[in-house]
């Protein structure tokens, strides 16, 4: 693949209180990737990504935390220590690209001891046509806690895009986590 078929920069898509009022199509192909949005009570957090923007995040359990990777690096300086430290940077020509042309990703801990009752939902979306859409994702799941989650990937176009994504997970002792991906 010529990476240099695709462009990494897309404009900022605007922040969504309610990820129900997406437009229809949007929500039924994220739906058919396990993203439920007309009642995201069924979920212990939610994070949509569009493109590279983070359109919606939210938590909704006690002990679990759900944002973009930038916001939780301004929010945690100690995450800097995780951040390659799982996947090697230059293991390939695709991680290298999500290095060098970072749009952003999600972030997702469990507290010590928490455990998720419903599963936390991430969903990524590709919406621009030859798009590479460059994603850093974080789990944590601390000690004795519990995280269950369902990552749908999905796209609105029938034209060329890449979805590329660094995915880098920490389990501490006695933790667990369950990691569903789907993509359409």
């Amino acid at each position: 693949i010529d990476l240099s078929a695709y462009t990494s920069s897309t404009e900022e898509l605007p922040y969504q209180d309610d990820p129900s009022q997406l437009p229809p199509q949007t929500k039924e192909k994220m739906m058919q990737v396990g993203v439920v949005l007309d009642d995201i009570h069924q979920r212990s957090g939610t994070i949509i990504q569009v493109d590279n923007s983070v359109i919606h995040s939210l938590a909704l359990q006690e002990g679990i935390e759900v944002m973009s990777t930038s916001q939780a690096l301004e929010k945690y300086d100690w995450l800097a220590d995780y951040w390659w430290k799982a996947v090697v940077v230059d293991s390939d020509k695709y991680t290298a690209h999500v290095e060098l042309n970072q749009g952003d990703g999600y972030f997702i801990r469990a507290l010590p001891g928490a455990k998720t009752i419903y599963p936390v939902q991430a969903c990524l979306y590709l919406a621009k046509k030859n798009l590479a859409q460059n994603v850093r994702n974080i789990i944590i799941a601390e000690e004795n806690s519990e995280l269950h989650i369902i990552t749908g990937c999905a796209t609105s176009i029938n034209e060329p895009g890449l979805h590329l994504g660094v995915s880098e997970f920490y389990v501490r002792k006695g933790a667990k986590i369950t990691f569903t991906m789907i993509h359409s």
